[in-house]
């Protein structure tokens, strides 16, 4: 094959050149995102029923409502959160269903299930994708000198909106303007009483009186007009004037039995940034969508309004947290990280060979190796994200070892039979250099191959996180492998050509540049490992003595260091973002938050931290608030984390947490240290229960966070009793209509929308919460009756209760359950032994009264099932190249030689990860599955050259020594280029760059811990035993 290259080189070269360009164009249609879609589907549903209690509502439609919610097509999981007032639905997907079709069914069947639910719900329900903070969301400040905020938010609303919400990968556009229109109606009792009026007329005149009614339709001659009678009010400010009833003659309007106030006011939400309010634009992606592309698109529609006008030519867009930018950092800084790889490689393999010539055709592999793998790339729909480009970044150092191994046999065989005389001898020399490392090279490269392809058939969640960079790794070395075995020695064959007939190196005449250096170097190191290796070989028990340490060393490292190490998911990465949550049970007002309290915390900021703080915004939502800082670098965030955590600490008025914020953290299910079911037949006994195990836990203070679900509080009630004697005496009421009047008594009238000044302002009719605060009051609270009054006490019996306040199920069953979670930092191997602990606490102090069951469940399944399924694929590796080199090799035997040195790598990468602090995560996982491929393609190496030249040496050892002293330069050189190649990943240059750092740690601590064992233990295993190849 090679000589039909040699004499087509003119076409080979030119298909190269086109497919290189066809990578180059395919790589800019790749979708570019932070990460790969690493989470299930997952779609959250609410339904509002104000003042309906969790209980109720869950009596009455919970049944009905879950099995159709399990009846959608690929739903694994529904979680559901009964509560006062609200439910909560959360719906995980199988891995397989598409998230945009996930959501669309929940759409559907929401829809059905409100047409279920009785008309007074109406369309009180919101879906929408699951997501926590680091969603990959935009957020950004609106500003123009020119124009007022409330002009800006006019024009972003009415004609920058509906641009927006046309952007591919958007779900859902927010605007929170600086302040906001607000009706207030609030009911005077005795006037309504007075006019014999109750809260459902004015809900029904609220609702008649402003919405025009259709008449009929009118022809005149070819023109057909809709008659409409317009009634009522179409502006909020007159909504005074609605008519609630008629006396006689004389209209009884809503401003007589209310007082209304119509004005701006802050809105319920406000947005600070800088210390300034402003308006805040938030962008959400789609679940798995494009991000960069999303945030791309929305920045091109807010500059395109400028541009025609809609917008001030002076509007500043301040991007306070832009994904794109996370995006462009992490994978620069990675594609950095593999450069500086790929250079510390190169200058490895030109100190190495000391030829210049030698370098650059082995360096050729690289560029033409990745562009190519492009193509494979978008053919496989593997998008450009952290972790397909830390796959590319961790293959630098391999996809050149085959070029490596061709070039220095190669650059062998000319030394040895210099001068080459002419092209027709130099080509023929490289097809013999070539084909005499053929079967090692192709072999090695197959089997690292299937070290990497068992992943792609791991658990679901290991295959999200880790598919992508087995994919990009697998790519690269194939491609590696068939570059380096046509296209360069035809490159050799074409640098080398002008060299022909020329005198090279002969023996007695120095060598000259580089080569003087290198040469002698390298010489040195094989020698001294020659005699290492001979004194090691020749005494047996030596051998054994080596062998019994090597291995002892490994249950050492396994049973001693293991344990030690932290264990993750994912390494996060590091981030220049802090967040601070601050609430006070006295102070909600957000008018007083922004104006009082938001200042003294810049101040306070400013003074302390000031110049590591880049800029700042603030989330007010009254009980619920976040100040948000963006700081200059990742430099300082724990110094700058640490002194706001001294300087904002809890007292009575405030309670403060400051803690990091990543909004670029891999998203992956959330997981605890502890999980606690609780099962019996009441669930008030149950509730109390759950609480003391809650109190018990606490009280050890092993656990940094310890909650339940559902909450344990019990709500305090007021249960009513229907007379039904005494209301069947009234014909103008019945329970029912008593009941749907003190709903709307407690919780005011159905809502009603005017559309004015571009904004939507809702108005409903209360009663002063003075009226309606305290059992009394509700008891007493009067009703019109033939123009008299009576107390709703008549009507009914009033008696306080204890009920629950929630209730939770999962797939239709209720669940009642503990969780916990450890102290960031705490040793994962501490989990059993902290679980342990609650047990004997429980035991000792717990008596679970009879018909009730207390069981601890694992809630980390799903992580250990992705770790399990990682050790399966290595145990599948270890078969898969089992029998690829009992194919090439022709021999049971030589293979188990072969993988004996897989777990010696495994020494190194426990004790790298101990001492830099690193943890036990799927990508250190991985790194330990790449590092077995990598020792076992070093051990083919040397094997095969061993059984290809031993049969001309007399003595074993003598053969033994030799080979191993040829192959020492390829493996040492393959290893060194390999351990700089992934280098800078293992030091975790530059931002982004750590969450594939354990990965980097393990491949290149346990590369060259290993690489040591492997130039000993094979010749040490090979010289006990004799070793009998069956010729095919």
């Amino acid at each position: 094959m090679l000589g039909s290259i040699f004499r087509k080189s003119t076409g080979f070269i030119l298909l190269i050149v086109i497919l290189c360009s066809a990578g180059g164009l395919l790589v800019t249609q790749l979708p570019i995102q932070l990460y790969p879609q690493t989470r299930r589907p997952r779609v959250r549903a609410f339904i509002f029923h104000t003042g309906i209690s969790a209980i109720d509502f869950s009596n009455d439609y919970a049944q009905d409502i879950e099995s159709q919610l399990l009846s959608i097509d690929g739903v694994d999981i529904v979680e559901v959160e009964y509560e006062n007032d609200r439910s909560d639905f959360t719906l995980t997907f199988d891995w397989k269903v598409d998230s945009e079709k996930a959501k669309s069914d929940v759409e559907s069947k929401m829809n059905s299930i409100m047409d279920m639910l009785p008309p007074e719900y109406g369309d009180s329900y919101f879906v929408h994708f699951f997501s926590g903070e680091n969603a990959g969301y935009l957020v950004m400040g609106v500003t123009s000198e020119s124009s007022s905020p409330e002009e800006i938010y006019r024009a972003l609303k009415t004609a920058v909106q509906p641009r927006l919400s046309r952007v591919e990968d958007v779900e859902s556009i927010e605007m929170f303007k600086v302040e906001e229109l607000k009706a207030e109606v609030v009911l005077r009792q005795m006037d309504m009483l007075a006019n014999g009026l109750t809260i459902d007329m004015i809900e029904e005149a609220l609702m008649g009186g402003y919405r025009p009614e259709s008449v009929g339709k009118l022809e005149d001659g070819n023109t057909t007009y809709s008659v409409r009678f317009l009634r009522g009010v179409e502006s909020v400010y007159d909504i005074g004037s609605i008519v609630v009833a008629r006396k006689g003659n004389v209209s009884i309007e809503l401003q007589d039995v209310a007082d209304i106030k119509i004005k701006y006011a802050l809105p319920e939400r406000a947005f600070v940034m800088d210390g300034a309010r402003g308006i805040r634009l938030t962008a959400t992606p789609i679940d798995g969508g494009n991000v960069r592309q999303m945030s791309s698109d929305v920045q091109a529609v807010l500059e395109e309004a400028k541009i025609d006008g809609i917008l001030p030519g002076d509007t500043i867009f301040h991007f306070y947290l832009d994904p794109a930018e996370y995006i462009n950092r992490s994978i620069r800084n990675v594609v950095q990280a593999a450069l500086i790889g790929a250079a510390l490689a190169m200058i490895v393999v030109l100190l190495s060979l000391g030829e210049m010539r030698n370098t650059l055709l082995i360096g050729i592999t690289l560029p033409v190796t990745l562009i190519l793998s492009f193509i494979l790339m978008y053919f496989f729909k593997v998008s450009l994200n952290l972790i397909s480009l830390g796959g590319l970044a961790l293959a630098v150092g391999m996809v050149i070892d085959p070029a490596i191994v061709i070039m220095e046999n190669i650059h062998r065989f000319r030394l040895e039979e210099s001068p080459v005389k002419n092209l027709g001898h130099l080509k023929e020399l490289i097809i013999r250099a070539v084909r005499q490392v053929r079967s090692p090279v192709i072999a090695s490269i197959l089997t690292s191959v299937l070290v990497f392809l068992p992943i792609l058939f791991t658990a679901p969640l290991a295959n999200a996180i880790l598919g992508d960079q087995a994919k990009t790794v697998i790519f690269a070395l194939l491609i590696s492998m068939i570059v380096a075995l046509t296209l360069i020695p035809l490159l050799a064959s074409l640098v080398y050509k002008r060299k022909t007939g020329r005198a090279g190196a002969k023996a007695g005449v120095p060598p000259r540049g580089l080569p003087r250096l290198s040469v002698p170097v390298m010489g040195f190191l094989v020698n001294l490992y020659k005699t290492m290796l001979r004194g090691l070989i020749r005494r047996k028990w030596a051998i054994v003595g080596f062998m019994l340490f090597s291995f002892g060393l490994l249950a050492f490292s396994i049973i001693r260091i293991l344990p030690l190490i932290p264990r993750e998911i994912i390494s996060p990465p590091s981030s220049d973002r802090l967040v601070m949550y601050f609430r006070s049970p006295s102070i909600n007002d957000p008018d007083r938050i922004v104006q009082e309290v938001i200042p003294d915390i810049e101040a306070r900021i400013k003074d302390q931290v000031g110049q590591y703080v880049e800029g700042t915004y603030a989330d007010v939502y009254g009980r619920f608030n976040r100040y948000f800082i963006n700081l200059t670098s990742t430099e300082h965030a724990e110094e700058v984390l640490g002194e706001l955590q001294k300087i904002f600490v809890n007292d009575n008025v405030w309670y403060y947490n400051v803690m990091m914020w990543d909004p670029a953290q891999l998203p992956l299910p959330r997981t605890m240290d502890l999980q606690i079911s609780v099962q019996g037949d009441e669930p008030v006994e149950i509730i109390t229960l759950l609480e003391r195990i809650r109190d018990l836990v606490n009280e050890t203070e092993i656990y940094s966070r310890v909650f339940t679900d559902p909450p344990t509080n019990l709500s305090d009630e007021i249960a009513m009793r229907s007379r039904v004697e005494v209301i069947d005496g009234f014909g103008e009421f019945s329970e029912r209509s008593l009941i749907k009047m003190v709903r709307k008594i407690l919780s005011g009238t159905a809502s009603i929308e005017f559309e004015q000044d571009q904004t939507t302002v809702e108005v409903a009719a209360v009663y002063p919460e003075s009226r309606i605060q305290g059992r009394e009051n509700l008891e007493n609270f009067l009703i019109p009756y033939n123009q008299s009054t009576i107390p709703l006490k008549h009507f009914f019996d009033f008696q306080e209760v204890t009920g629950i306040s929630g209730f939770a199920s999962e797939n239709g069953e209720m669940i009642y359950r503990l969780y916990a979670r450890m102290a960031p930092g705490t040793p994962a191997a501490r989990r059993s032994e902290f679980e342990q602990r609650i047990r004997d606490e429980i035991d000792a102090k717990i008596t679970v009264p009879a018909g009730y069951s207390m069981v601890f469940d694992n809630p980390q399944e799903e992580m250990e099932q992705a770790i399990r399924s990682l050790f399966i694929a290595l145990a599948g590796s270890v078969v898969l190249v089992y029998l690829l080199l009992a194919f090439q090799f022709n021999s049971l035997i030589i293979p188990l030689v072969i993988l004996v040195t897989v777990p010696l790598g495994f020494i190194g990468v426990v004790f790298s990860l101990f001492l830099f602090k690193s943890s036990l995560s799927l990508n250190s996982m991985l790194g330990t599955i790449m590092l077995a491929g990598i020792v076992v393609n070093n051990a083919i190496i040397m094997i095969d050259f061993y059984l290809k030249i031993g049969p001309n040496y007399n003595r074993k050892i003598d053969a033994l020594v030799e080979t191993a002293g040829i192959r020492f330069t390829p493996i040492v050189i393959t290893m060194l280029t390999t351990v700089f190649g992934m280098l800078p990943i293992a030091i975790g240059l530059g931002e982004g760059s750590n969450i594939i750092q354990p990965l980097g740690i393990a491949v290149s601590g346990g590369l060259l811990i290993s690489t040591l064992f492997t130039l000993f233990m094979v010749p040490s295993i090979l010289s006990l035993f004799n070793v009998k190849i069956k010729k095919p």
